[in-house]
């Protein structure tokens, strides 16, 4: 335990490290919360019994038993809880209401101040999809587990304008707007692209790679203008091809987060399958965006969404010749500018702001959250 004696609580569904992206990004925050702001953490998970080797204390539970492990995780003291919501994790029809109970019993106890990251919200999808008919309820649950925080972050712009109109309308709730930071680390200087091959980078579990190979096999005019010789697989074994329309693909397996980065850094593009409304929300857009890897898309898009600009900070179909010709440089330092601006110490530091600031405990790591504070 910090001699500040401060500990945030990260709720989640799950804690599997290199096997789901949410676990990665809190177990990052939570070592960046100990290193930069001296703030300790502990887990409560609420949808698997599986074990997590790490030094951060964990409990195992039901939803309705949350309130019991935050003050045995807390020691009894005031403290803070981060829920990490993405509903589909926590109940099979993504509208997880127990989950909303327990945060509401833990709302009335008053020992927590609460903030919720907002991965997802709710799902669509046309009458013969079940999505269909359990939007409703995930609106309803996401609406009320929104009301009963002190913070609420989300990373879509999207996102944040239904909850501003349909959660927070008339309550004084801070919502802040930040896109995922990078699971595999981040670049304070860019390597110039004189120091990066011309190949494309496809990541991730099987699944996502399987989709990325399904477009990418439509971008042979693509990766032919911005002379792309190779492309590396990097991830899980599964049945990717040996070349992809004359570009060979280059299988390098499962790397560590310290060793992805290495490859990223000297690598000119990554390719990313999310389609464009929802790029902000992708971790491998900001695992490329941090190493200032140009991220390539396949679909064009018009104006700006979350900040990205086609052409700018990302490449498409339509604007890979104009980046091309008008210097990759200033694409890739676009997107690492972009990032820059939503880090992995951006996001510690606005739960040990908005979190602990007012706490009476708050005297050891004061001066963290002042600077912060006055970036």
């Amino acid at each position: 335990m910090n001699t500040s004696s401060l500990r945030l609580i990260q709720v989640v569904a799950q804690l599997k490290p290199s096997r789901c992206g949410v676990s990665d990004q809190a177990l990052l925050l939570a070592r960046e919360l100990e290193s930069a702001f001296g703030i300790d953490t502990g887990f409560v998970i609420l949808n698997s019994a599986e074990e997590c080797v790490s030094h951060f204390p964990q409990i195992h539970c039901d939803p309705a038993h949350l309130l019991e492990s935050c003050i045995s995780l807390s020691e009894g003291k005031p403290g803070a809880i981060l829920v990490h919501y993405s509903g589909y994790g926590y109940s099979a029809d993504g509208a997880p209401k127990l989950l909303a109970d327990g945060i509401e019993r833990v709302r009335r106890s008053g020992q927590f101040r609460i903030g919720t990251y907002f991965h997802e919200l709710y799902a669509v999808g046309m009458p013969w999809r079940s999505a269909f008919w359990h939007t409703q309820r995930q609106k309803s649950v996401a609406r009320r587990i929104a009301r009963g925080c002190d913070l609420v972050v989300t990373n879509l712009n999207y996102h944040a304008d239904w909850l501003e109109r349909k959660a927070l309308s008339g309550v004084v709730t801070p919502l802040k707007r930040l896109p995922v930071f990078s699971n595999v680390g981040e670049k304070r200087e860019l390597a110039p692209m004189s120091a990066r091959r011309p190949v494309v980078a496809v990541f991730g579990l099987p699944g996502t790679r399987k989709r990325s190979y399904q477009r990418l096999a439509h971008l042979e005019s693509m990766l032919a203008t911005l002379g792309v010789v190779e492309i590396l697989d990097i991830g899980p074994e599964f049945e990717a091809p040996s070349g992809l329309r004359g570009v060979p693909v280059k299988r390098m397996g499962v790397l560590s987060a310290e060793e992805i980065a290495i490859v990223l850094a000297r690598t000119m593009f990554g390719f990313v399958p999310n389609a464009p409304f929802c790029l902000a929300k992708s971790s491998i857009l900001a695992c490329f965006c941090a190493l200032g890897t140009i991220p390539v898309l396949a679909e064009s898009f018009s104006g700006e969404i979350d900040g990205l600009s086609d052409g700018v900070q990302v490449v498409s179909p339509r604007t890979a010749k104009a980046a091309l010709d008008s210097g990759l440089e200033r694409c890739s330092a676009s997107a690492w500018r972009w990032y820059s601006g939503h880090r992995l110490h951006i996001h510690a530091g606005t739960y040990a702001h908005l979190l602990f600031n007012s706490s009476p405990e708050a005297g050891a790591i004061a001066p963290a959250i002042a600077a912060f504070a006055e970036r």
